[in-house]
């Protein structure tokens, strides 16, 4: 197959399937739910290990009779096929049974952040209309008041220390457990070992028929609007994008994934958990990372794979853990979520191939419409700033912004993106589905990515900027402004605000969300005002979502056409910033 005629149209072109084999080009996509292409992939390996939990090994066999036994006692709770279960979780063995479960009997799994407020966890499980609502223990304080106002029947409570080993789950439940508020175990509370104990006598649960168009997940995002939306993503997209890094990348069954990403994003829910899975790997389960760990869990666990966003590289290289370690075993050092500085990568590179790794910073690029990854950089193709090529059977161009106009090679314009992945719809709200899901003249559904980006001549992504203002955190989440600004304007005390993004002080990737504010006559700056405005934005605010910094002007910049000057209060913020450090 010639893949190097060029027309000029990526979208005609497809250049950079010339770095794909012919079996990953032909190779078909899987006709299953997730739970069968799970069990197709792994059926003949039930002794390998698929998850490592605080060091307690679970291997595929395990992992499968633990999910049927899930199956039975989620269907004599009366779960059925096409109702939604949502949850508020974290990476347990558990959640991992419970996501499986639901999936095999049909169902949709409605994975809600637990770290936003109650309030937003009560509308979107009184949406999704769920009578069961899976629990990780630690959010049962959060959620308690508000659980009487929802359309909840049953509550099943998973616990951290559960699968932990038996010294471990001690020292957890004397120190950290300790701390965590218990849920009642009566009336329409069921913790999981009791709702486990009572399947044993129930019947196996038959495993729903496939629909290529069925939903697997609702996964939350953020919009254009700032307002969270619901993608739901199918059986067969959750899949595809799983298939694409089988075929695309060097992955070994028996190799170790180590996962940070939290399941409640479409890049730990697909890529974090669904497609180590797939690849028979040792999933490392980790529920709650926290950055300056990396280190430790690195030299504990030996990961031959990893995914995270640029930061957390950031991180290793000033690790004390890793000065003069050899990091031999990790055969994928994966980033995504941001933007990576050039210099940034090639510091990176530099630190992997000092320390003896085979891998070079592993880039990609995605969004959650599109179930995670669209784009990733492979061995045979990585070019420093770039975030690689289109997976081998998704399309990715660049158009003419607001327009069907498809531009050339090294023109820069909106990043879309056509390919199995695609989200369905967002639940329930076609009008927003219709803003981002486009049918162009030539038949198919484009993606828009609202980023501005080209492609080279061999089919290589580069991204330029957003077109959105959305801000990207250190740790890799985004942050509306517009979702801030509104609470901010709710202040008695607030005249008018802006929300800009400042850079990261403790390194290059990354910023942080920052508040201009023009006061009301009769306030003036104080520190008891800020620490008041800063108190009223956690309370209506996910923790994340909450600005670091407050500045004070007299009133806000404009445009020679009258909108907020956004661009004059980032060099504001840079400057402010720059004079702090």
């Amino acid at each position: 197959m010639d893949h190097k005629q060029q027309t000029g149209r990526p979208s005609i072109d497809r250049p950079w399937l010339k770095y794909y084999s012919e079996e990953a080009i032909k190779a078909p996509l899987p006709e299953r739910t997730m739970y069968a292409y799970l069990w197709e992939q792994n059926k003949d390996h039930l002794d390998d290990i698929a998850l490592n939990y605080y060091g307690h090994s679970i291997s595929y066999g395990s992992l499968f009779s633990r999910v049927d036994d899930a199956a039975k006692a989620m269907y004599g709770l009366g779960v059925r096929k096409g109702d939604i279960v949502s949850m508020c979780v974290l990476n347990t063995p558990e959640t991992v049974y419970s996501i499986y479960a639901v999936n095999k009997l049909g169902a949709v799994c409605n994975i809600i952040e637990p770290r936003t407020n109650a309030d937003q966890i009560k509308a979107r499980v009184n949406a999704a209309g769920s009578k069961v609502l899976i629990l990780l223990d630690v959010f049962y304080g959060k959620i308690k008041d508000i659980l009487p106002d929802t359309c909840v029947e049953k509550v099943l409570v998973l616990s951290l220390g559960a699968s932990m080993p038996l010294a471990v789950r001690i020292g957890f439940e004397l120190t950290k457990g300790r701390k965590i508020e218990k849920a009642p175990r009566n009336g329409s509370f069921l913790p999981w070992d009791r709702f486990i104990s009572q399947s044993r006598s129930l019947p196996p649960a038959r495993e729903a028929p496939y629909k290529k168009d069925s939903a697997a997940a609702i996964i939350y995002t953020g919009g254009t609007t700032g307002t969270p939306k619901g993608a739901m993503l199918s059986n067969y997209g959750v899949n595809a994008v799983a298939v694409q890094y089988v075929l695309g990348l060097h992955q070994k069954r028996r190799e170790s994934f180590l996962n940070i990403m939290p399941p409640f994003i479409a890049y730990g829910f697909v890529f974090g958990l669904h497609t180590p899975l797939c690849s028979g790997l040792t999933n490392i389960l980790i529920p709650s990372f926290r950055p300056s760990e990396i280190g430790k869990l690195f030299v504990k666990y030996k990961p031959s794979h990893y995914i995270g966003v640029p930061a957390h590289f950031e991180q290793m290289m000033s690790c004390r853990e890793l000065q003069n370690k050899d990091l031999s075993f990790l055969y994928t050092a994966g980033m995504g979520g941001d933007r990576v500085a050039v210099a940034v990568e090639e510091a990176i590179n530099a630190f992997l191939l000092e320390h003896h790794s085979p891998s070079k910073a592993m880039k990609g690029y995605g969004m959650t419409e599109l179930g995670s990854s669209a784009c990733t950089t492979t061995i045979h193709c990585n070019k420093v700033g770039s975030v690689g090529i289109p997976l081998v059977k998704n399309t990715i161009s660049i158009f003419e912004p607001g327009t069907e106009h498809e531009l050339t090679y090294d023109q820069e314009g909106e990043v879309c993106i056509t390919g199995p992945g695609m989200m369905l719809k967002y639940y329930n709200d076609p009008a927003e589905t219709e803003k981002v899901a486009k049918t162009h003249q030539d038949g198919r559904v484009w993606i828009h990515s609202g980023d501005i980006g080209y492609m080279d001549k061999d089919g290589v992504l580069f991204i330029i900027d957003r077109m959105k203002r959305v801000i990207i955190r250190p740790d890799g989440h985004n942050v509306w402004p517009s979702q801030i600004e509104s609470v901010l304007a709710r202040h008695p005390a607030v005249e008018a605000c802006a929300v800009v993004g400042a850079p990261n002080p403790e390194g290059e990737n990354g910023q942080i969300p920052v508040a201009f504010l023009v006061l009301k006559q009769g306030f003036s700056k104080s520190d008891r005002l800020i620490q008041d405005i800063d108190a009223h934005s956690k309370k209506c605010l996910p923790e994340r979502d909450v600005a670091l910094a407050y500045y004070f002007c007299d009133s806000l910049p404009l445009t020679p056409v009258g909108k907020v000057d956004y661009r004059l209060l980032e060099q504001t913020a840079r400057s402010e910033a720059a004079a702090l450090s």
